[in-house]
């Protein structure tokens, strides 16, 4: 049963770990628009500026954070796939022991 409530353990840790990182990438999706918002506005009002401001990345391109928090995000996905396999061959295993345990009719 140690075996099992490691596997739980593993499959909760993924579940925070994949929330945490869809969190960071809707954070970091609203900062990327915030920012196009500012540069295509000139004065507020929302009238486009004459051009766009000099950036050291494109409009659309993603942060840092958020690439990371995308690679998380597939790690975590991947950590929970391989904890529920674990668990499913757990449950196989009890099955095949209770089956060898099970009184066995002798007639």
């Amino acid at each position: 049963m140690n075996a099992l409530s490691i596997t739980l353990g593993g499959l909760s840790a993924a579940q925070s770990r994949f929330e945490t990182s869809a969190r960071r990438i809707v954070a970091g999706g609203a900062e990327a628009g915030n920012r196009l918002v500012e540069q295509t506005t000139g004065d507020g009002a929302g009238a486009p500026e004459a051009g766009p401001r000099a950036s050291g990345a494109s409009a659309g391109a993603l942060s840092p954070d958020t690439t990371r928090a995308m690679i998380d995000m597939m790690q975590a996905e991947t950590a929970f796939k391989a904890n529920a396999k674990v668990a499913g061959r757990l449950q196989d295993m009890q099955r095949a022991y209770l089956d060898m345990m099970a009184p066995r009719d002798r007639t």
